[in-house]
């Protein structure tokens, strides 16, 4: 208990002064008179009955001593702690892979232990536990149990690529409220812009050396896959380690088997780049380095990447516009042309319809056309958009407005336009007279029908990469299924739910997941892959801050004087009664 005005402290000296009252009172000396006659309380009681004539005096001195006390300490204004000041304490947990540096002794372990000893100090109320990857998402609250609290930290794998620490920290106040106190666990010191008060950041890292694969690549050209190793020495001094390959081999591919071996030797903060030409077909791939202090980003698993290929058929009836469709998609690497069940279909029939499985491109060469050199206006927010430049282009096209959203118009005539069907099914119109036109000249044509082939690839079924960076978005699109399971590295299997034919998810964890959707499988690799992340030099232990904010201590404290005060009515109301009882006459009754 503290008090607002300790001044008034001085009325204490009031004590003393009572004491001497009641000692002076009773310093009586004995004197023999002859007679008290006069002295005497000539009262009678006309019957029995018992008249208090003695003052109480102890008791009486007693009362007087607690009301002078109540009244001083009133006086003084007494403050006390509300019930809830602490505040609720918010915990935030760096949930970057730089964590994990250093194994049993990592500061994942060492700031676990100081999250288990803060939560043993509050006793029986609860903590909020936050995740600061790169995004911040709410852990869940500790029951207040020491194994339930152990299953929860059991969560905080350290899996992200990065922490956003101060968007996490803003997010722990306004989940805690205006008296949260919160507490971050991290490797690293906090900036100057992340000090503020009710905040205690508490560092458990270490500056250590590192070798990293910081860059890994797998891409397919020519019909061969070639690989691109970056691993980078994150250190002040130069360093020696050792590059193993491995290919996949069995029939499931979940054996490794070596295939070759570099000895690299890397300067102080330098990097070096291997790149490997696989064999047709090759199968995954696994590198690895020396295991040290950092172990996630010591190997990575590339697994062979995605040829997108969209099965076209090439319609058209007009002899010359065919041959110009025809150069243009064989100069995709994306198309196949005259394969069964086409995806693309071009054709310059009217009365072709489209399926949800084909898109019909549809192009009209009217009788009734002219040639226009702009203005060109193009919709840029178009996948259709992305490169093309029409400058110089000289495009025939009709007068005719067909229906659908325009892309592409000279002026308010449109000359690229896209019809969606309610069965998903999507048709483009593309007015074009070629004998009128230089469009098929210039390299806006074959960016056009490249644009029109990657749009149609990355409405296929599938996953768009089949190696990602750990914490990177997965998109899975669909056919018909409402729902994609995910079978993470560990086994988990997830259940996420489709939208619109697409099924988004994070790879929080580095490691080959598989996909089940409906009757399609899928597979992709997560690497744990950022330089930032795997340099250790920065990081360091210590505290900065305090979890207690003495301004706020002030705002939480509560003036009592209320029940002194209400302690002195009852002390004055009991001293009245037994001074009246002591001088009042007495009754008799008749």
């Amino acid at each position: 208990m503290s008090f607002a005005f300790p001044l008034a402290l001085i009325g204490l000296a009031a004590v003393p002064a009572l004491v001497a009252i009641y000692w002076l009172r009773n310093r009586s000396r004995r004197r023999v008179v002859s007679s008290l006659i006069l002295w005497m309380d000539q009262r009678q009681l006309k019957e029995g009955g018992r008249l208090i004539d003695r003052i109480q005096t102890p008791l009486l001195f007693f009362l007087e001593l607690l009301a002078i006390l109540l009244i001083v300490i009133a006086s003084a204004g007494p403050m006390i702690r509300a019930g809830a000041s602490a505040g609720p304490l918010v915990i935030v947990l760096d949930d970057s892979f730089s964590m994990l540096a250093g194994g049993d002794d990592s500061a994942r372990h060492r700031g676990e232990e100081s999250v288990r000893s803060e939560l043993r100090s509050i006793g029986s109320a609860t903590a909020r536990l936050i995740l600061a990857g790169e995004r911040p998402q709410i852990l869940g609250e500790t029951p207040g149990d020491s194994r339930q609290d152990k299953k929860l930290l059991d969560r905080w794998q350290c899996f992200s690529p990065d922490a956003n620490l101060g968007e996490a920290v803003t997010f722990a106040f306004a989940v805690g409220g205006e008296r949260s106190r919160v507490l971050v666990i991290t490797d690293h010191p906090p900036s100057e812009s992340q000090e503020t008060s009710k905040l205690e950041w508490r560092a458990f890292g270490r500056r250590r050396n590192n070798i990293a694969f910081v860059n890994a690549t797998r891409t397919a050209r020519d019909g061969k896959d070639r690989c691109l190793f970056e691993i980078a020495n994150l250190s002040e001094r130069s360093a020696r380690t050792e590059l193993l390959l491995e290919a996949a081999s069995g029939p499931d591919r979940d054996r490794f088997a070596e295939f070759r071996r570099y000895q690299l030797d890397l300067a102080a903060n330098g990097s070096q780049r291997i790149i490997v030409t696989l064999d047709e077909r090759a199968g995954p791939v696994r590198a690895t380095i020396q295991a040290d202090s950092l172990t996630i980003d010591d190997r990575v698993i590339l697994l062979p990447s995605l040829e997108p290929s969209v099965r076209v058929e090439n319609s058209v009836g007009n002899e010359s516009l065919r041959e110009i469709v025809e150069s243009a998609v064989r100069s995709c690497a994306a198309a196949e042309v005259g394969q069964p069940d086409p995806q693309l279909i071009f054709t310059d029939d009217p009365n072709r319809a489209s399926t949800a499985k084909a898109w019909v491109i549809r192009i009209t060469s009217d009788p009734d056309a002219a040639s226009y050199i702009g203005p060109f206006v193009v919709d840029r927010n178009h996948p259709l958009a992305e490169g093309l430049s029409l400058e110089g282009v000289i495009w025939g096209a009709g007068k005719s407005t067909p229906a659908g959203l325009p892309i592409i118009t000279a002026g308010d005539i449109p000359l690229v336009s896209e019809l969606r069907r309610p069965d998903q099914a999507r048709e483009l119109k593309i007015s074009f007279r070629p004998d009128l036109s230089t469009l098929q000249r210039t390299p806006a044509w074959p960016v056009l029908i490249w644009n029109l082939l990657s749009w149609r690839a990355s409405e296929l079924p599938g996953i768009s990469q089949s190696n990602v960076r750990m914490g990177s978005d997965v998109n899975v699109r669909v056919q018909e299924a409402t729902e994609v399971d995910v079978t993470t590295p560990a086994g988990e299997v997830r259940h996420i739910p489709a939208v619109d034919n697409r099924a988004t998810f994070v790879s929080d964890a580095p490691g080959v997941y598989k996909i089940n959707a409906g009757e399609e499988r899928y597979s992709f690799s997560s690497n744990a892959l950022r330089k930032e992340e795997s340099d250790l030099k920065e990081c360091s232990s210590g505290s900065w801050g305090s979890l207690d904010d003495p301004s706020a201590a002030e705002r939480d404290l509560r003036n009592i004087a209320w029940v002194f005060l209400l302690m002195l009515v009852l002390v004055l109301l009991v001293h009245l009664s037994l001074v009246y009882r002591a001088t009042a006459p007495a009754r008799v009754e008749s």
